[in-house]
């Protein structure tokens, strides 16, 4: 994995709704969250399936092998009965589920900010390692100090460009105003580069994105990017008209939950070398396919314009 493997990253271009089932609060049909953290994800299965539909079709389509082998082969029941024919295959492409980066929310300065805290940072790193990616030093243990002042206030951790901070002149102090929260700003060089680095790799050719993201992006406390996360995302009611009446029909009005628009998420993709004798392909090279970026629909609702997504892959030793 180490040397044969990508990071791929995630913009929300629009809300993304990729379902957990049937909720039972006020919720009726939320999204998948982790178990442990209840943070929004992309499921592996998901990303690999639209990656799927992605080189079946338009410029980047490949031959059917390539498919099977990148992405798995299944047998029909008349070929499991032919003794000797079962050409199955796992696909050698490995994708994991895209983890939370960075959150949008409301701020009062900025129009919104781009949240995230220490332990999405150390998570990110350990992943970034794995994966044999070069990236600017960061320290996280120091920004983790930071964010919590020496009278139980949490602060947050901007870039040196951050349109989000307001002076406040009588305590000579820049605050942040972000969604009911009033934080202290400070600035940390060592984070300015990260985020320089990040806003090249997610928006290698796009410098209005890249301003917007080292404009606002912010570190706040583990526990307040929890409160955002889990009480901040997208609530959008539906309801389905009885055509003979033009009311709501009955039974048909219902909450769905999104990741918000601007979400930013990543995740791992490598390929395995082991594959069935049958194929000549070598994995290895599965990941040279892969364009520097891709746009992508993922998730429920593409008819009403939901789950536009881009994806950027960043190769290992990049910096």
């Amino acid at each position: 994995m180490a040397t044969d493997s990508r990071m791929y990253m995630v913009h929300c271009m629009t809300p993304v709704h990729v379902g957990a089932g049937q909720g039972v609060g006020i919720v009726d049909m939320p999204m998948m969250r982790e178990k442990v953290t209840e943070w929004p994800y992309l499921p592996g299965s998901s990303i690999k399936g639209v990656h799927r539909d992605f080189f079946s079709n338009g410029n980047h389509k490949q031959p059917g092998k390539w498919l099977d082998v990148a992405f798995g082969k299944g047998s029909s029941r008349s070929e499991e009965d032919t003794e000797g024919s079962d050409e199955r295959n796992a696909g050698a492409l490995v994708m994991t589920d895209a983890r939370i980066l960075a959150f949008p929310v409301a701020s009062h300065y900025g129009t919104f900010a781009y949240v995230t805290c220490p332990l999405v940072l150390k998570r990110f790193k350990r992943d970034v390692e794995a994966a044999n990616i070069a990236m600017p030093e960061l320290n996280v243990s120091k920004l983790s100090e930071l964010v919590q002042s020496d009278l139980d206030q949490d602060c947050s951790v901007v870039h040196s460009l951050s349109q989000l901070r307001k002076r406040d002149h009588a305590t000579r102090k820049d605050k942040l105003f972000i969604d009911e929260f009033v934080n202290e700003a400070v600035e940390d060089p060592i984070f300015t580069d990260w985020v320089n680095w990040l806003a090249k790799q997610l928006f290698a050719d796009d410098p209005i994105s890249q301003s917007m993201l080292t404009e606002r992006i912010a570190v706040v406390a583990d526990e307040a990017f929890q409160y955002f996360v889990t009480m901040c995302s997208e609530i959008v009611p539906r309801i389905r008209i009885d055509q003979n009446v033009k009311t709501v029909a009955e039974g048909a009005l219902w909450n769905e939950e999104y990741l918000p628009t601007e979400s930013i998420l990543y995740g791992l993709i490598w390929s395995d070398p082991v594959l069935g004798q049958q194929h000549n392909t070598n994995g290895r090279r599965l990941l040279d396919e892969l364009p520097p970026k891709t746009y992508l629909q993922i998730g429920g609702n593409s008819t009403v314009g939901k789950g536009r997504i881009q994806c950027s892959y960043v190769k290992g030793g990049a910096l």
